[in-house]
């Protein structure tokens, strides 16, 4: 019984929380700017809420007892490597329907080296990758049916 006590009392030190975008915690023992934490998160940013619109600033110190999260930032100035997010290349104006999509395309270490190395063009991987998935998803093997012996 002392033991649930225990841990029921309030602890003397507050720390401060930033969920991941995985859902795991990262605790923080004191005040922290939100430079200093997405010194390991390039291209993200920190809000007060999962769907909070706007990021804090990056000199906005983060109060200790709140919690935070760390949400995808529509900006370029995260400073990351890789290719550039589709959605931001694809503001028109604010219409809707500007004929642009994000694909995900699941491609060979081959066909990764070559495209790095310009020996083959997006393009020309992305019609292989059409031909290649002209097969029905549902396709199972043809199996010649099992005899059942007689009992």
């Amino acid at each position: 019984m002392g033991n649930c006590f225990a841990l029921c009392i309030p602890s003397k030190r507050r720390v401060l929380w930033v969920v991941k975008r995985d859902g795991k915690m990262i605790q923080f023992r004191g005040p922290i700017l939100v430079k200093d934490v997405l010194v390991n998160f390039s291209g993200l940013g920190v809000g007060v809420s999962r769907e909070a619109l706007k990021h804090l600033p990056s000199d906005y110190e983060l109060k200790i007892g709140k919690v935070y999260y760390l949400l995808p930032c529509p900006c370029s100035s995260g400073g990351s490597v890789g290719a550039p997010d589709v959605s931001s290349m694809a503001d028109d104006g604010g219409q809707k329907g500007s004929g642009m999509k994000r694909i995900k395309v699941v491609i060979t270490k081959q066909q990764l080296q070559d495209l790095l190395s310009k020996q083959i063009s997006l393009e020309e991987l992305l019609l292989s990758q059409s031909v290649d998935s002209s097969s029905p998803r549902n396709w199972k093997p043809k199996l010649d049916p099992i005899p059942e012996g007689i009992e």
